[in-house]
């Protein structure tokens, strides 16, 4: 299912129309899933906060559009420059969308900051 990530009540904040896995802070008082309170507070469910530049929040609450984007490219009319081409066939060979960036153990900010880092190529 994909995730619909937007700037929430605050341009440090990016949150999600769907719950999230609290991957990296899921022992109490923590809870493991996102909680029905981050709605009216946050603007949806948390992905991630404090962000310091409200681009590179807007940038993070791009990721899961990005990735559907990358998943769906076709070159047959060879319109996509060669080189921007040869890295997107790169990254699928590789399998780092399928593999790195779904991957249902990481959390949706981990998922989203791997697949930045991907096509920032670092």
């Amino acid at each position: 299912m994909k995730e619909n990530w937007k700037i929430g009540n605050y341009p440090s904040v990016v949150v999600s129309d769907t719950k999230q896995k609290n991957t990296n802070f899921s022992s109490p008082p923590n809870p493991v899933e996102s909680e029905d309170t981050e709605i009216e507070y946050y603007g949806g469910y948390l992905v991630c906060e404090s962000i310091g530049n409200e681009n590179n929040a807007k940038l993070i609450a791009a990721a899961p559009e990005m990735y559907e984007i990358i998943k769906s490219l076709e070159n047959d009319d060879n319109h996509i420059p060669l080189s921007i081409w040869n890295r997107i066939k790169e990254i699928k060979q590789e399998n780092f969308l399928n593999e790195e960036v779904n991957n249902p153990n990481l959390d949706s900010l981990d998922r989203g900051v791997r697949l930045l880092n991907i096509l920032l190529n670092k």
